[in-house]
């Protein structure tokens, strides 16, 4: 695996999914949920899709499920999920596994106490 840059970081803290995902992660820390952990991946875009669209291979285009992530109503617990799980693979929250790998170190130091810290 490539290491992340710094310069990837530094777009990672500037991109306002990664504030909406940390906005929304407070929220659900002070007890304001707004869908329960079993209701938001079902109303996901991707409920129905097949596993190969949002797990594509390494190298392999993801635009079809960031198209599929644009409009999603709820993107922003699924990127928060994704966040705090560290998972690096796939599709999750209208963000490719890159953006996501940059996304978590700076996710590390924002929610020090987040899932696999």
């Amino acid at each position: 695996m490539r290491r992340i840059r710094p310069e990837e970081v530094e777009r990672a803290r500037r991109d306002p999914r990664l504030h909406d995902a940390t906005e929304y992660r407070n929220e659900v820390i002070r007890g304001a949920y707004r869908m329960s952990g079993d209701d938001w991946l079902r109303q996901g875009n991707c409920a129905d899709a097949e596993l190969d669209t949002m797990y594509p291979e390494p190298r392999e285009p993801v635009d079809a499920a960031l198209a599929m992530c644009a409009a999603c109503p709820v993107r922003t617990p699924c990127l928060v999920r994704a966040l705090e799980a560290r998972d690096r693979h796939g599709v999750w929250g209208n963000t490719a596994p890159r953006e996501r790998r940059a996304m978590i170190e700076v996710w590390k130091e924002v929610n020090p106490l987040a899932v696999g810290a």
